[in-house]
């Protein structure tokens, strides 16, 4: 028989936590604003952007690659040019007292997914979806999600289109907040 659990206590299992802060300097800031700017600077490039020698600058990448802080390096695409220019959100709330692993398991099997949240509130998940067109936002609702185990309801709503913002990395690491020496992930 399969595990009953209330909606809150299953998606918290589910949920990645937090890492635990780590102090950054200024330098350490710089190169992240470099590194956000442009991933594929060379170290050499990078050491002249922040003043220090190339050595020094490697050494400082691999130490925020090792606490965890640089993730990793990803080339951001433009989805809309490779024909998935449809933005859809699905507002999802679940069954309670069921098993929600198998809800959670069928939506990371949709290919289209790009971002699946736990959410505080009226709503226990919002699911965000690239699609290439109307007929192909019917075949997602018909024949994937309106088939979804443990769904009560269901909420889709449509992107319009981005409103460009600066780099969050910017706006994060050059605020005046007193603790921005410290990096939350």
């Amino acid at each position: 028989m399969a595990k009953k659990y209330r909606n809150t206590a299953a998606l918290s299992r589910l949920v990645e936590r937090p890492a635990e802060s780590v102090a950054i300097d200024a330098i350490d800031r710089a190169i992240l604003l470099e590194l956000s700017a442009d991933a594929r600077l060379s170290h050499r490039a990078l050491a002249r952007n922040v003043q220090m020698s190339a050595p020094a600058v490697a050494e400082r990448v691999a130490r925020l690659e090792r606490l965890g802080v640089i993730k990793g390096y990803a080339a951001a695409i433009d989805w809309d040019r490779l024909g998935y220019s449809v933005l859809v959100f699905v507002l999802i709330v679940l069954d309670t007292g069921n098993d929600i692993e198998p809800t959670t398991d069928a939506l990371r099997a949709i290919e289209e997914l790009e971002d699946l949240t736990v959410l505080a509130g009226r709503y226990d998940m919002i699911a965000r979806f690239r699609l290439r067109d109307h007929a192909h936002v019917r075949e997602l609702l018909l024949d994937r999600l309106w088939q979804l185990p443990n769904v009560s309801r269901m909420e889709t709503t449509f992107g319009l289109g981005g409103i460009p913002l600066e780099s969050l990395t910017a706006r994060l690491l050059t605020s005046d907040d007193d603790e921005r020496d410290t990096i939350a992930e």
